[in-house]
């Protein structure tokens, strides 16, 4: 993500994405503020204040900003165990289980991200191929509509990182 981040052309950032409610600079903003909730989760701090969409940041900051924040979530996550007992944005759970929630969702705005700026989709190493296998999962019914979208019904022959993106309701071409 952060490399994703890093070659965002400047000329993209009014442009829209196949997640209905932003554009590339609303998804880099969403995309910090998911990184603060993360970091706060696993910092075991309250979430609820951090904005949805971090909108203070500038233009030119807002990759560094992401790639700042990731070094300090991995520093963060790295000191928990697997069924620590934490309070992510969608209520208690394990640190397994939120790490999984909050993968899903990066994975999937990344799709996002590069579909709309034109970057190649898909997730390296195999990371979105693992995260279908638990996606359903950490997305729970109650937050679709809420926060996800219904999946995406009928996409074929799509790569393992859009099938993602489509369980979570995001689709190329929305718009």
């Amino acid at each position: 993500m952060a490399r994703l981040t890093a070659e965002v052309p400047r000329e993209t950032l009014g442009r829209p994405t196949p997640c209905d409610d932003f554009d590339v600079r609303d998804l880099l903003g969403h995309l910090i503020g998911t990184a603060h909730r993360g970091l706060a989760t696993a910092r075991r701090l309250p979430t609820r204040g951090i904005p949805h969409v971090v909108t203070e940041i500038p233009d030119a900051e807002l990759a560094s900003t992401y790639t700042h924040l990731t070094a300090q979530i991995h520093v963060a996550w790295s000191s928990l165990e697997a069924d620590d007992d934490l309070v992510a944005p969608w209520g208690p759970c394990t640190a397994v289980e939120a790490a999984r929630g909050f993968t899903v969702e990066t994975i999937t705005h990344g799709w996002d991200l590069a579909v709309a700026t034109g970057q190649p989709a898909e997730a390296p190493n195999g990371i979105a191929e693992r995260c279908l296998a638990f996606a359903a999962e950490a997305i729970p019914d109650r937050l679709r509509g809420v926060m996800y979208d219904q999946p995406v019904v009928g996409a074929v022959n799509s790569s393992p990182t859009e099938q993602l993106a489509n369980l979570l309701g995001h689709r190329r071409n929305r718009r």
